[in-house]
């Protein structure tokens, strides 16, 4: 099954290119993949799958149902869009109140959100276009968009600074014209969520995250 690529930071995306900016929830990633002939019938996190019986994921299962499996199969097949598309893999974030760096309060009740789509017959790097995915699936329940115009210092230093009122961050949605009009994504953490991560799980942790380079913070 697809998986969802790595999201780099702001300073990979095309400076000056039309974004969408969404919210960008703190959780686990979460793929779910349906098909014509066999429904909801594959279910994985970022690297491996699962099924019902799994101790930690098993449970995803019946919420994302109840929520969204009749909900995106009456799009899949109603919408002319989708006529000829065979399959579909569905990304959403698996998150609690309390989540953070993809940690869970047990406490919590968790819920998935829907943030991303791949039909299985696209011809540009396989994800939906922003647009198309907020016309199409803005209906249900998909992260918040924060932000329309153009990836730019200003942006990115105004969701930093918390301007935005997001807890973790923003994911940045373009599409690259001259190269079969590739989607390509980039993510902005603030940089309250940053210290935090540092102060929970120390320097070497947010190097990590900024891939050793702190000027992104």
């Amino acid at each position: 099954m697809k998986e969802y690529p790595h999201i780099e930071y702001w300073n990979k995306g095309i400076q000056g290119s039309p974004i969408i900016a969404f919210d960008k929830l703190d959780g686990q990633n979460i793929r779910c993949e349906w098909s014509k002939n066999r429904g909801w019938y594959k279910f994985g996190s970022k690297t491996s799958m699962f099924d019902e019986t799994h101790s930690e994921f098993g449970r995803v299962i019946p919420v994302f149902k109840e929520k969204y499996g009749d909900a995106l199969t009456e799009v899949f097949k109603r919408n002319k869009l989708y006529r000829n598309t065979r399959n579909f893999v569905v990304f959403c974030e698996w998150v609690g109140e309390n989540s953070f760096c993809g940690r869970h309060d047990p406490t919590d009740k968790m819920d998935v959100v829907l943030f991303d789509i791949a039909p299985g017959d696209y011809t540009n790097n396989g994800f939906m276009e922003p647009k198309e995915f907020m016309k199409e699936f803005g209906h249900l329940h998909i992260p918040r968009v924060v932000y329309q115009g153009n990836l730019n210092m200003s942006f990115v230093n105004d969701v930093k600074a918390g301007k935005y009122k997001v807890k973790e961050g923003v994911m940045c949605k373009g599409v690259q014209q001259n190269q079969g009009r590739r989607v390509w994504v980039v993510k902005i953490k603030t940089n309250e969520w940053l210290d935090r991560l540092r102060g929970d799980l120390g320097e070497t942790a947010l190097r990590e995250e900024l891939n050793g380079d702190l000027s992104l913070r």
